[in-house]
């Protein structure tokens, strides 16, 4: 038993033929799809301008006289006038020509043909050859569907002639051959140009799906860094600062740790996920693009008032959490052209800006850890916690003093906060022992930074303040511990600890002296500069205790100045 699928049988290639031909005159939602105007308008230009070279030659040997005589003259001047400034228009006008005009020239080639003829006499006047070159142009222009009018049009202009000069059948036969040699020619052209129009939509498909993926990032189908670049550098034109331009920088924080846990296929997950939640966070009011690992981008028109929502709305679309991880995202954004000139600059400033948010949020751990670690040590001896803060207190005056850059500022002031959390593994009979301590005792003492080192270590925010702490009793001159730096090898946060620590020590009572006044420390520190101490710290300190001091003294005179 057959199946349905072979109760068909197959088209002939004949019908092939005629199903092609037949398709050329499908509808078709863009008609003119895969056209070159400019080659269009250039060759039309071309075909004109010779046309009306011809006939101007054509003229006195077949003159326009024999319908109505001598009046035939300037009417066929007009119609070469006519086509020279058609030639002028598609020259100078080119790709601003219409489909539409283009092809209502066409059908006006064919009236003028026509009328040339009339008024030469007859269909054996040289004009006719025209409408070869006419259909052949019209037919390689334009679509085929559009072409239906323009052939009964030319098929009416031919046979037009045999109403003033009269057909024999054998006449009449030459112009029936004419026309269908015309028509084929015509077909044909029809039909190359369909193909070479088809090859052009597929190849502009191409590279359009081409240039897509090299916009597109793989993984999250967002815009990527290479298309950011591109409508940043379109956007420069068009900085207004009434509507500025958002460029708004996102790292996820958090995800290095979720992707270590979960594994790389949750990671790509996840990025994928947040990144279509960015999307339709932003989507009403600017682009979103993923640049790079877990970087993403926003680039919005907004108003100043939209900003803090859009950035508000975006960060909470690349923030997600659950059971054993937590991802955030940390910002740095620029307005364009308030915050920067030019998208380069703002690009580089938005970046700056991020990674200072970021560091911020790291700072901020830390900070959480340095206080539990203070608690801890204040639980134990509240004069160690008192201690601490004043260094850590004095340190901060001296790093303004000395110009330290606030991203090298924050672990000085957790190394000075926990420089002695070592001492927390210590015995306290070595501590508090009033007497002179032995060389076994000293060498506990010794080791004390190396375990606040250890100890601060284990807080990935903390990294950066447990080298200083583990060089916080190195001296200037080599001689301290636990390797011996000398001079620019202590880092300078160390060396600010230093001073700091050995002041604060001087001038509070120990199990073992009483305290030192502050003139007798300040010497102390003076005659150890450049053999313990830094001597440029100990300057920047004497300074800021100098100013301490005369602000002091200010303010008793004030004071004493109300009350009188």
């Amino acid at each position: 038993m057959a199946t349905s699928g072979e109760t068909h049988a197959e088209p002939r290639e004949g019908g092939r033929g005629i199903a092609k031909i037949g398709a050329l005159f499908r509808r078709r939602p863009d008609p003119y799809a895969g056209a070159d105007p400019e080659r269009a308008t250039k060759l039309g230009g071309a075909l004109w301008a010779v046309s009306g070279l011809i006939l101007a030659a054509l003229l006195p040997l077949a003159p326009p006289t024999d319908a109505i005589g001598g009046l035939g003259w300037p009417i066929a001047g007009a119609i070469v006038v006519a086509c020279l400034l058609g030639a002028a228009r598609l020259f100078v006008a080119g790709p601003r020509v219409s489909w539409n005009e283009m092809l209502a020239m066409s059908f006006g080639a064919l009236g003028m043909i026509a009328m040339l003829e009339w008024l030469a006499g007859g269909h054996s006047a040289p004009y006719h050859q025209f409408y070869l070159l006419s259909v052949v142009y019209t037919c390689c222009i334009h679509p085929p569907r559009r072409l239906l009018a323009y052939f009964a049009t030319f098929v009416l202009a031919v046979s037009l002639s045999s109403t003033y000069a009269g057909w024999t059948a054998s006449e009449a036969g030459d112009a029936g051959v004419y026309v269908l040699i015309t028509l084929g020619l015509g077909l044909l052209g029809l039909i190359l140009m369909d193909g070479v129009r088809a090859q052009r939509v597929t190849l502009r498909t191409e590279e359009a799906h081409a240039r897509h993926l090299a916009d597109t990032d793989s993984l999250t189908g967002l815009p990527n860094r290479r298309k950011l670049m591109h409508d940043l550098e379109t956007a420069s034109a068009q900085l207004a600062a009434e509507r500025p331009l958002l460029l708004a920088l996102f790292d996820l924080n958090g995800f290095k740790a979720y992707n270590d846990t979960f594994g790389h296929q949750a990671g790509d997950t996840l990025l994928t996920r947040l990144a279509r939640t960015l999307e339709a966070a932003v989507e009403a009011r600017g682009t979103a693009y993923r640049i790079g690992g877990d970087e993403f981008c926003v680039l919005a028109r907004v108003t100043a008032g939209e900003v803090y929502e859009l950035l508000e709305r975006a960060g909470g679309a690349l923030s997600e959490s659950g059971e054993g991880f937590e991802v955030s995202a940390a910002h740095g954004s620029v307005l364009l052209p308030h915050d920067a000139p030019d998208a380069a600059t703002g690009l580089s400033l938005a970046d700056q800006r991020m990674y200072a948010n970021k560091a911020s949020g790291s700072r901020s751990a830390g900070r959480q850890t340095t206080d539990v670690l203070l608690s801890v040590l204040s639980e134990r001896d509240p004069s160690l916690g008192i201690h601490l803060s004043e260094v850590a207190e004095l340190c901060a005056s001296v790093c303004k003093r000395l110009g330290v850059p606030d991203a090298a500022l924050v672990p000085v002031l957790q190394a000075a906060s926990l420089h002695d959390v070592g001492k927390a593994a210590i015995p306290e009979a070595i501590l508090a022992k009033p007497a002179t301590l032995t060389g076994e005792e000293w060498a506990f003492i010794h080791r004390h930074t190396l375990i606040g080192e250890r100890i601060l270590s284990a807080a990935p925010a903390l990294a950066e303040a447990a080298k200083l702490v583990r060089s916080s009793h190195e001296r200037f001159d080599g001689e301290g511990y636990p390797d011996g730096l000398r001079g620019d090898a202590i880092p300078f946060g160390a060396r600010i600890i230093a001073v700091c620590d050995a002041y604060d020590a001087m001038t509070a009572n120990r199990p073992y002296r009483s305290a030192m006044s502050t003139e007798v420390a300040i010497d102390e520190l003076r005659r150890c500069a450049g053999t313990q101490f830094d001597p440029v710290v100990v300057d920047a300190f004497c300074a800021v205790l100098a100013d301490r001091t005369a602000r002091v003294v200010d303010r008793a005179a004030l004071q004493r100045e109300q009350l009188s």
